[in-house]
């Protein structure tokens, strides 16, 4: 039974569609206000951060020009921490590390940036530079070659070509002529206006095993500027590795009165006169003293060889000795032509004997190693 004086129960209230709509704009909107303010407190924090870490890189540069590798390998890791999309900071990092000389941890360093990006100038540069130190030559050419060839955030050209001479001066110095010579030949042209530049890459090309090329470099830079000490020297080395010693020796006297106080080409020239006193094959020698050199030079290369065989290697050392024999006593019967050439031939095997086995030949063994050179050609 009902109650009659109960109020009959409202019905709940209903939100037209109307309502409903702005009150869910309302909430969306306060929710990308949010959203909008939380990325841009993001957006603060991260341009604090990066140039927090700018900051920290800059310093570490003026550090590490100033020699104070330690305390910029510092700045150089905050850098790196801070903002490590920036591949330069990691880079400049490995080099101030290898700097310390620890290429192992500047190599661990590099490796992700390669993983990530295989194409970066500056990462492949520093690995190179970071193998080269481990004495990885040949893994080191490779990433040179990819330097040379990748990107580079600015001064593309200028850093790629810094790049190719660091490679260039590698080849140069662990004597790998053929591949020298392959990077000299696409620049041999370039900078035609850059005298000090052609200078470098003829002496190079004398390096390379191709001195005619370099004296063509040369004569070129004299005819412009017969003054040029520097480049008479040059063309003198380049007549050296041809040996043309007498062509030699005129353009080192012509750099010598060009620059008299120029003891280096002092130097060169007693060099080129002792070159001359000892070489079997000058024109105009008689058949005695052309004998009585070439069994000189056999003597000469087999005290070179004994220097840096014979200790190691008895049999080697037993094998020379025979050969010394073999000069105080020498056979009957062949004529003074027939001997000087035998000795030659004996003096060539020897010295490619030498070099197979050998370090590179010490500068006290100049003379002999330019004869030598002239006699294989």
């Amino acid at each position: 039974m009902t109650d009659p004086t109960a109020q009959p129960t409202s019905p709940p209230p209903e939100a037209s569609a109307v309502e409903f709509i702005a009150t869910f704009a309302v909430t969306l909107g306060a929710i990308v206000l949010l959203l909008g303010f939380d990325a841009g407190l993001a957006k603060v924090d991260a341009a604090e951060t990066r140039s927090h870490a700018a900051a920290e890189y800059q310093t570490g540069e003026n550090l590490y020009a100033q020699g104070k590798i330690s305390e910029a390998v510092d700045h150089f890791r905050t850098a790196a921490t801070l903002d490590r999309r920036r591949a330069m900071y990691t880079v400049a990092l490995a080099e101030a590390i290898l700097k310390q000389n620890h290429p192992e941890d500047a190599e661990q360093l590099l490796k992700p940036l390669l993983e990530q990006n295989a194409t970066d100038g500056p990462s492949n540069l520093a690995m190179a530079r970071v193998l080269t130190r481990e004495g990885r030559i040949e893994e080191a050419k490779s990433y040179y070659h990819r330097a040379i060839y990748g990107l580079w955030p600015t001064e593309s050209e200028r850093n790629r070509a810094a790049a190719r001479f660091e490679l260039i001066d590698l080849l140069a110095r662990t004597g790998a002529k053929q591949e020298l010579l392959s990077e000299l030949l696409p620049i041999q042209d370039e900078a035609p206006n850059d005298t000090a530049l052609r200078k470098r890459i003829a002496h190079l090309f004398v390096v390379a095993g191709a001195p005619a090329r370099a004296s063509n470099i040369f004569r070129d830079v004299v005819r412009h500027n017969a003054r040029d000490a520097d480049a008479w020297v040059g063309l003198a080395e380049a007549a050296l590795a041809m040996g043309n010693y007498p062509t030699a020796r005129a353009d080192l006297q012509t750099a010598a009165r060009l620059s008299p106080d120029d003891t280096t080409i002092k130097a060169k020239i007693i060099l080129t006169d002792s070159v001359i006193a000892i070489d079997p094959t000058q024109r105009g020698l008689g058949l005695d003293e052309q004998f009585r050199r070439s069994k000189n030079l056999v003597q000469m290369t087999i005290a070179s060889t004994r220097k840096c065989l014979g200790a190691a290697a008895p049999d080697i050392a037993a094998a020379l000795d025979s050969v010394t024999r073999s000069l105080v006593a020498p056979a009957q019967g062949i004529s003074r032509s027939q001997a000087i050439d035998e000795n030659l031939s004996l003096a060539s095997a020897l010295w490619r004997m030498r070099r197979e086995r050998c370090t590179p030949e010490p500068k006290d063994e100049a003379v002999l190693a330019l004869v030598q050179d002239r006699i294989a050609q």
